[in-house]
């Protein structure tokens, strides 16, 4: 049965916010254990927290785009 359009880019919207906010967080994580990375504190950011969250949040979304690339993870989940 056909998945109305709607309830396709909600669910494909979520998975791939999903995927890059899980990817983030790890990334997030490994550099805090490695580099002493610390994003800080969302609710008070200076300039040099926005750059580190932007290259945890950018290293999220290179990742998952390498992996739909090379189709270890698929583009969507619903199809349109």
């Amino acid at each position: 049965m056909a998945q109305p359009y709607p309830t396709k880019d909600f669910v494909n919207t979520f998975y791939h916010s999903a995927l890059t906010t899980s990817l983030a967080v790890v990334y997030a994580v490994i550099g805090r254990k490695l580099m002493k990375l610390d994003v800080g504190d969302p609710g008070r950011p200076n300039f040099s927290d926005v750059i580190k969250l932007t290259m945890v949040i950018t290293a999220g979304e290179l990742t998952k785009k390498g992996l739909i690339k090379y189709k270890i993870i698929p583009p969507d989940i619903l199809n349109k």
